[in-house]
């Protein structure tokens, strides 16, 4: 008895690890059904263009659009030691999106907002370097954010 199952294993085993369920996830570049052509910026506009950056162009795409983009940031101080000295800070990231497709339809409007705390250095140009860091992280978020919003307007499309 045990002889016989242990030669199924092998088969049982090669069957599982062929046979895959067919999940694709939807929220992905290879199913993205639109493209942003025109972006618009509006108050910090090195902000804005880190975020215009992360969108790809994608050619072939049926849904040409554009964008009005408001973004600002804010830093403060999250944290202090006894004497007073600066140890952590908070930035947070705004952008006010409006997507309008060719026809000037509005397609999005949202705002989205990030932050993150980041621990301060002795020496200056490490803060700075750590600041620039969490704000790309967090550019990337936003990014994200936008495309699987509109890749899920556009998945009934």
């Amino acid at each position: 008895m045990i002889i016989k199952l242990l030669k199924k294993i092998p088969l049982l085993l090669f069957f599982v690890l062929t046979i895959n369920c067919g999940y694709q996830p939807l929220l992905t570049e290879r199913f993205q059904k639109f493209s942003l052509e025109d972006i618009e910026f509006s108050d910090n506009r090195k902000l804005g263009q880190s975020l215009a950056n992360e969108f790809a162009q994608f050619e072939n795409t049926k849904n040409i659009l554009s964008m009005k983009l408001r973004s600002d940031q804010k830093r403060s101080i999250s944290n202090k030691d006894k004497s007073g000295s600066v140890t952590e800070y908070n930035i947070k990231i705004n952008f006010d999106v409006e997507v309008l497709d060719q026809d000037k339809k509005l397609i999005l409007k949202s705002s989205f907002s990030e932050n993150s705390n980041y621990k301060a250095s002795n020496l200056h140009i490490d803060t700075l370097n750590r600041e620039k860091i969490i704000i790309n992280n967090l550019i990337k978020l936003v990014a994200e954010q936008i495309t699987n919003q509109l890749n899920l307007i556009y998945k009934t499309k």
